[in-house]
């Protein structure tokens, strides 16, 4: 009958092993795991605080405005500083008190190479001269949660 048939059990057999193969496969690939960095940005001489979440996975930076105000006709800007090197610009902060940016794949490997994060206050529309015109009001490293 039915159980006694060999194609039966070759086929079954087969098939356990097909599974148990790819079960080892699936438990041998990495999964990605999302790497969270916080920052708190201050300075001394500043009242601009910000708290920064940034996901490595997404390259998403999200930037929690706490105190400070940008000046009329100013605008923030968010810089992205690797030790020893020119700063370079990561965008204009937009107005609001939870703000999502994405960093751009080039700066979001110095930032994995652990490159700081600062911001300046520019004249509006941010920095005519591709580095910080205005004082830096607020700065931080990013440190892994």
């Amino acid at each position: 009958g039915f159980w006694s048939s060999l194609a039966f059990w070759r086929s079954l057999s087969a098939a356990a092993l097909a599974l148990a193969a790819l079960l080892v496969f699936i438990q041998v690939q990495p999964v990605p795991q999302a790497q969270t960095l916080v920052a708190s940005l201050a300075a001394d001489d500043s009242d601009v605080r910000y708290v920064v979440v940034y996901d490595a996975l997404s390259r998403d930076v999200g930037l929690n405005h706490l105190s400070g105000h940008r000046a009329e006709g100013k605008d923030f800007e968010l810089w992205v500083i690797e030790k020893g090197k020119a700063p370079i610009s990561a965008g204009i902060i937009a107005v609001g008190s939870q703000i999502h940016m994405t960093m751009p794949e080039d700066l979001a490997r110095k930032v994995a190479a652990g490159a700081v994060l600062a911001i300046s206050l520019e004249p509006g529309g941010g920095s005519p001269t591709g580095q910080p015109t205005g004082p830096v009001v607020a700065a931080g490293e990013l440190l892994s949660t």
